[in-house]
């Protein structure tokens, strides 16, 4: 049987990724809607969740209202290329919203259930929530630079990311979040894929400065400042970094 064919570009990220880290990265998917193999099986009534069973012994859950979601694949390609086996080859999951433990890799079976199963990193204590929830990072300039005072303008960018709602705004503070200004967004190949913004400082005064970055996302959801580590549930807070302007 053959089965619609879909490419999304979407961005995954690992919930021990720290609020300025690397562990997220971007790509154009392709595959198969789960929803569509679900349909195709003819599922009994009363089911809860998705079990994803995984070549390497790994077991990880999501809700089955997710798993109809039509933007959640099972993939086979990436960047128009086999999937490499370090991304799951011959077949993955992708959920995008959901942290990227949620996205299993080298699937073998997927298990419809009527009962609440706990996932691998549930077991070990994380969650309930994998909810990605909207964060900014600052790329440039880096934190503790010495910028000459004169400077026309200081270019301030970095990537933002709102899990699968997208990115409405994001607001950049040059001291510390008393005051905050909006940042230009690049156009966004997707919801569920991050997004470049970038903010020209001009003509800086001599100083310590403290910049600051926040994100909406598509729902209207603000970045929170408070820092939380990421177990059990990700990182939360603001990136900061301080830079000095002098003459």
């Amino acid at each position: 049987m053959a089965f619609p064919q879909v490419r999304q570009e979407t961005t995954l990220m690992c919930i021990s990724n720290e609020v300025p880290g690397g562990l997220m990265s971007n790509a154009v998917w392709q595959g198969v809607p789960l929803a569509t193999l679900i349909e195709a099986a003819g599922p009994q009534s009363g089911v809860v969740e998705v079990l994803l069973h995984a070549a390497d012994g790994y077991t990880d859950t999501i809700p089955f209202a997710k798993a109809l979601d039509r933007t959640t694949l099972l993939v086979y390609a990436m960047n128009g290329e086999p999937l490499p086996e370090r991304h799951g080859y011959p077949a993955r999951l992708l959920v995008p919203g959901l942290y990227g433990e949620k996205s299993v890799k080298w699937i073998t079976h997927v298990e419809l259930v009527d009962r609440d199963v706990q996932g691998f990193y549930e077991r070990q204590g994380w969650g309930p929530n994998f909810t990605i929830r909207p964060r900014a990072r600052i790329d440039q300039p880096a934190g503790n630079v010495v910028i000459a005072a004169g400077t026309a303008s200081v270019p301030i960018k970095g990537v933002a990311f709102g899990g699968n709602r997208g990115v409405a705004r994001v607001d950049v503070s040059l001291n510390d979040g008393q005051s905050w200004q909006p940042a230009t967004l690049d156009d966004a190949p997707s919801l569920s894929a991050w997004v470049f913004w970038n903010y020209a400082w001009p003509s800086p005064e001599p100083g310590a400065y403290t910049i600051v970055a926040r994100a909406v996302d598509g729902d209207g959801l603000e970045q929170t400042a408070a820092v939380q580590g990421t177990a059990p549930e990700g990182a939360t807070g603001y990136h900061r970094i301080t830079v000095q302007i002098k003459a």
